[in-house]
């Protein structure tokens, strides 16, 4: 990742091109470093963006009016009484009469610049300045130098650094004259003569060596200089408490521009006012706290409701927080899809999570619990799920025997079991050989047996579960709902097909209520089931009722592979780690092999201790297990995933893809799934270029077109920089499975980098504000040059 550069944001800040991470920064240590971490836009950098300065400028400009006007008033009195006027000279015989230039007491100066102020703030300018313009005459010696602050706040800028110009040459004021000529340089868009002014204020300093606000102009020139530590010394320690709140102002700025986030935010939030909720909505945002980021956000938004900085900025928060329908809200509202100027406000760039491929930021964002969610306990269950044979009634044996027996490496007696069902019909010999390559792992070819089969024989039950189930292991999961609906209704007493299809209706987003319904109207019309049976707890687990769940662990029961999984799921939701640890043990035990079982129970022994530790005992312990790789090589999804996961976290992916890589140079039968395999391992160990090589030989030449391999086509194609593959591709991983949130949020992110900011609504839109959080995406912000 690009490190991230810059912390603070003002309303109408100028930036450059450069690249930065929309990502919290993990800890900040005593000593002032801070850990990086693996993404609302942060984007003002200290060194280079001229707007923000000008606002520091401006603050000081008022005060040293105040300071200088009070200062010179009290000179003037004091000369007039040691020296009083001369007569004015007569340079004709025509004798006329000395103008008299207007004199003021010092406390009559004071409150005509306070009131000068207060017009000019209220809006009311012409008033102001003629006060301004009013007081720069009363006395020549600070006239050049009042002059160019009132032409100043005319933003007659030209005028303004010619006064500036000659205030310098008489000697007045000179260091605070050359800094205002340097804010005249910046509004006219002249770098040179920024820099030159700049230069002269530093040569100037010793000048103002016995002024009051002395610390601050060693502050504001070093700053400018980009001296940032010289300028933190002096604003965090000033010599008097003159504009303290400006100083602290600008020491957070540098605080955060030098990546000490928290530091800055808790500099910024003693001095917080109104004005600087949008500048501690993106601190907050920077820092991760989306929330907190969010809330000052909206009320800046609140404080000034036009800004389109604000907006795009809350956007930003929102995608980040899964409210993507209102970030697509907030998108349209400001880039209006009939305007011309479509410029990015904060230009995103799309990028892979650090962890899939960083070692460090996957330690720091995993979680010991890795099967529990919705997905990856569904995709348990589907794993460790039997495939049928067709006539239930008299073949129910061999289907639950041949099912369990494959898992403990009996595949000569599972093979008998199956064979003797393809007897029973002519279509079960078909389904037999599917099942016979699912059997061993070879997801991908009985997908494509059952697929050809299906349209034989289109309203066979068993025969579209079967085809529903590789679809599930494969992680298509809008073509397994398809099929598991279809193979209940075709026979409603086919119960695991209707809770699978409730578990892949829920993956997608599907309103499964009246599916589910039906399901359970079913079960309760069956009064051969216990109460308490193995469906309705999948139907409680299904419903989030993991209270009920406590019937199911209570029940005596045979250890099939499925019912002990769904142990294993129910005594984690329950926080019943007696059963849970039990359960473990029984599933390694009755399938000692299996990769998932063992990384089940490895992950019940050690999920207590630190992640270091738990990563060299992936290295010590797991690595030396004796296991069956062929689930692995070309298996189901779900192994393929958490197994590199899990090498990951234990620095053994390159280890590992090694010999991947020598495997797939000696397969000949399956080339095309253990090619699958190297390529997603290409993927986590940072190779992305190959990642990309290889998913398009499979989609070209092997015609392997389903949505996961496509969409990790992608994943690899954005990786590797290839951003217009990678919307291509997801745009057909879209149309081959609509439904698939991760598609529409990578094209959301990619059409929105490039402007197209229609298009990049409707994705999101699409998503709705779910709570959304990729597995595989983020962004960095980009700063744009039309800031």
């Amino acid at each position: 990742m690009a490190e991230e550069e810059v912390i603070i944001l003002e309303a109408d800040d100028a930036s450059s091109k450069d690249e930065e991470s929309f990502a919290p920064i993990e800890e900040e240590h005593e000593d002032g470093e801070i850990t990086p971490s693996y993404v609302v836009p942060i984007n003002n950098e200290a060194s280079t963006h001229e707007k923000t300065k000008k606002k520091l400028l401006f603050l000081l400009i008022a005060g040293v009016v105040i300071l200088l006007g009070i200062s010179v008033a009290l000179l003037l009195i004091f000369s007039t009484k040691k020296n009083p006027p001369i007569a004015p000279v007569i340079t004709q015989k025509t004798e006329e009469k000395p103008i008299q230039k207007e004199q003021f007491s010092p406390s009559k100066i004071d409150t005509m610049i306070k009131k000068a102020h207060l017009l000019y703030e209220q809006g009311n300018k012409e008033e102001a300045l003629k006060i301004y313009e009013k007081i720069a005459t009363f006395n020549e010696s600070i006239s050049y130098y009042n002059i160019g602050v009132a032409k100043l706040k005319e933003q007659n800028f030209p005028e303004a650094l010619d006064a500036f110009k000659k205030a310098i040459q008489n000697k007045e004021h000179r260091c605070i004259s050359a800094i205002n000529a340097a804010v005249c340089a910046l509004e006219m868009k002249d770098d040179a003569l920024f820099t030159y002014y700049i230069d002269l204020a530093f040569a100037y300093l010793p000048e103002e060596s016995n002024a009051p606000l002395y610390s601050y102009y060693v502050g504001l020139v070093h700053y400018y200089k980009n001296f940032y530590y010289e300028a933190l010394s002096a604003l965090r320690h000033p010599e008097m408490e003159f504009y303290k709140e400006d100083q602290t102002y600008l020491a957070s700025k540098i605080l955060g521009s030098l990546q000490y986030n928290s530091l800055s935010l808790s500099t910024l939030e003693s001095i917080k006012q109104e004005s600087d909720h949008f500048t501690l909505g993106l601190l907050y945002a920077k820092t991760g706290d989306y929330q907190t980021a969010r809330t000052y956000l909206l009320k800046a938004s609140q404080y000034n409701p036009t800004q389109t900085k604000i907006k795009i900025a809350l956007a930003l928060v929102e995608n980040k927080l899964g409210n993507l329908g209102n970030s697509a809200t907030l998108i349209r509202d400001v880039y209006n899809v009939n305007s011309t100027d479509t410029k990015p406000i904060y230009g995103i760039h799309t990028i892979l999570k650090p962890s899939l491929f960083d070692i460090q930021s996957a330690q720091a964002e995993f979680e010991k619990e890795l099967f529990f969610n919705n997905e990856n306990t569904y995709n348990l269950l589907f794993y460790y799920a039997p495939y049928k044979v067709f006539d239930a009634k008299q073949t129910i044996d061999y289907i639950r025997k041949g099912s369990m027996n494959i898992f403990i490496d009996e595949i000569g007696p599972a093979l008998s079991y199956l064979k003797a069902s393809s007897t029973i019909s002519k279509v079960n010999i078909a389904i037999s050989q599917g099942i016979k390559k699912a059997l061993d792992f070879h997801v991908y070819e009985a997908n494509a047996i059952f697929v050809q089969m299906v349209e034989t024989y289109p309203n066979h039950s068993i025969l579209h579960y079967n085809l529903a189930l590789t679809y599930a292991q494969m992680g298509d999961y809008a073509n397994a709902y398809k099929n598991f609906s279809k193979s209940y209704h075709l026979d409603n007493s086919n119960y695991l097909a209707g809770v699978f299809a409730l578990m892949s209706g829920k993956l997608i987003g599907r309103d499964i209520t009246k599916l589910s319904e039906d399901v359970k109207d079913s079960l309760n019309k069956n009064t051969n089931l216990e109460k308490e049976n193995l469906y309705i707890s999948l139907i409680y687990l299904t419903d989030g009722n993991h209270f009920s769940l406590t019937r199911w662990l209570e029940l005596e029961k045979d250890d099939t592979p499925l019912s002990l999984v769904l142990n294993i799921i129910a005594a984690q939701k329950l926080h019943n780690e007696r059963m849970y640890h039990l359960g473990s043990q029984k599933l390694q035990t009755l399938l000692p092999k299996d990769i998932m079982a063992n990384i089940i129970a490895f992950n019940v022994k050690h999920n207590k201790k630190a992640i270091k530790t738990y990563a060299k005992e992936i290295q010590m312990e797991f690595n030396q297990l004796p296991l069956d790789y062929d689930a692995f090589y070309y298996g189901p999804n779900i192994v393929k995933e958490q197994y590199v996961k899990l090498l990951q976290i234990g620095g053994l992916v390159h280890q590992k893809r090694d010999g991947v890589r020598a495997k797939m140079e000696e397969e000949q039968e399956d080339i095309p799934s253990i090619m699958q395999t190297l390529a997603f391992m290409e993927i986590y160990a940072n190779r992305f270029e190959e990642a990309f090589t290889l998913y398009n030989k499979l989609i070209d030449d092997y015609q392997k077109r389903d949505t996961h391999t496509i969409f990790l086509a992608s994943v690899a194609a954005i990786g590797a920089g290839h951003s217009e593959n990678a919307i291509a591709l997801l745009e057909l991983s879209k149309l081959t499975d609509p439904s698939n949130a991760e598609s529409r949020y990578a094209l959301g992110l990619l059409y929105q980098e490039i402007g197209n900011f229609e298009a990049a609504s409707v994705q999101y839109r699409s998503i709705g504000n779910s709570g959304f959080s990729s597995r595989y995406f983020s962004f960095n912000i980009m700063k744009s040059a039309y800031m």
